[in-house]
């Protein structure tokens, strides 16, 4: 695997517009997709409120043509528990299954009862639930708390797309701090064996790294695309289904993070990753070899319009039957369609987008 080393940052190559489609307005922090079907996509999402603020809680929509347009989002979690850090992905039978974390489990009384959300550091319960949709979407079961498999954790939360194996086995990344570590990063993997109704299994990713993205390859490896304590993402290989780890290597800049990886139907591996670093919004990388080296001289701005306080990103990529590629992402400070260019009103300074290209647009 290899590492870009230049601080330049030249965009150079083909130019274009690659269509964007609202997915929701006002809201919208992180999303994640998983595809339901052929031609059809959830996502998830934080609504209510920015970063942290416990009248944020998470909502689900849905797309049937390929996001090009979206159902009204609909909360799956109470409001005044600041559920957040989400965790989106299908099961064996269909099933959507979401997980989450309700940050209200780290703030003291006292805290709370001055208006504040300052964090304790620990939870004094549970704070990690999963809850299952079995009619796509409309009705959403009680919530499971998984927090009694956590590996020695001070404090965990979720992220991005669960994963399943040919076996149907699921895995869930999670990443905080933990009891037994000096650092506050640190990444593992849980996996349910039961369609998302218990989680175990844990397995730790190396020391260091926190929000990270797993991806199953056709060779049967797996691939690991991590953010660092520094803001950089790094690659790591398994061919064990994630129990034991190559020693990862960085391949995109500081400020370009965090990172979510597919396997197009080509074979080619393809990550997306927020860029907090102009232009700004969010670049691709591709691999012609299973994440052993990427193809730096041919880096891809899918969007670069963000404003620049950098409050944006977190994409995340499917592919659905017909090829498209779908890349969700948010903006949080304003963005091209937000000025009310090209043709695009009322989609306000904090969105969630998606962008939809396939391989020959995007050249790789």
């Amino acid at each position: 695997m290899n590492f870009y080393e230049s601080e330049s940052d030249f965009i150079v190559g083909k130019r274009g517009r690659l269509p964007r489609y609202l997915v929701c307005s006002m809201q919208g922090h992180f999303p994640v997709l998983a595809k339901t079907g052929p031609n059809s996509l959830a996502a998830i999402f934080r609504t209510g409120g920015p970063h942290m603020g416990t009248s944020a809680t998470l909502a689900v929509a849905f797309s049937e043509n390929g996001g090009i347009s979206w159902s009204d989002p609909k909360e799956i979690t109470p409001r005044w528990q600041d559920a957040r850090n989400p965790a989106l992905g299908t099961n064996a039978k269909g099933h959507i299954v979401a997980a989450y974390c309700k940050a209200i489990a780290f703030y003291s009384r006292e805290e709370l009862e001055k208006g504040r959300t300052a964090w304790t550091g620990k939870a004094d319960s549970v704070s990690v639930f999963c809850r299952i949709s079995r009619d796509g979407g409309n009705t959403w079961g009680a919530e499971i708390p998984i927090a009694a498999n956590a590996p020695g954790f001070k404090m965990y939360c979720p992220y991005g797309r669960i994963i399943s194996d040919p076996e149907g086995v699921m895995y869930m990344s999670v990443y905080g701090s933990s009891e037994t570590s000096d650092t506050d990063n640190v990444a593992y993997m849980l996996r349910s064996y039961d369609g998302g109704e218990s989680w175990g299994g844990e397995s730790a990713f190396p020391l260091g790294f926190n929000e990270t993205s797993y991806v199953f390859t056709k060779s049967g490896d797996m691939v690991a695309a991590a953010r660092s304590g520094a803001g950089a993402v790094h690659v790591a290989k398994s061919d064990d289904r994630g129990k034991n780890w190559s020693e990862p290597v960085q391949v995109t800049r500081v400020g370009e993070h965090p990172a979510d990886l597919c396997e197009l139907e080509s074979g080619k591996l393809f990550m997306t990753y927020g860029r907090r670093i102009r232009p700004m919004g969010c670049g691709a990388l591709v691999s012609h070899d299973g994440g052993e080296t990427w193809d730096h001289d041919r880096e891809i701005l899918l969007a670069g319009d963000g404003i620049l306080n950098g409050d944006l990103g977190y994409p995340s990529t499917v592919q659905l039957d017909d090829g498209s590629i779908n890349t969700a992402l948010y903006f949080a400070s304003g963005s091209e369609p937000s000025l009310g260019l090209c043709g695009s009103y009322g989609w306000g300074d904090v969105s969630c987008q998606l962008i939809k290209y396939t391989e020959s647009d995007i050249v790789i």
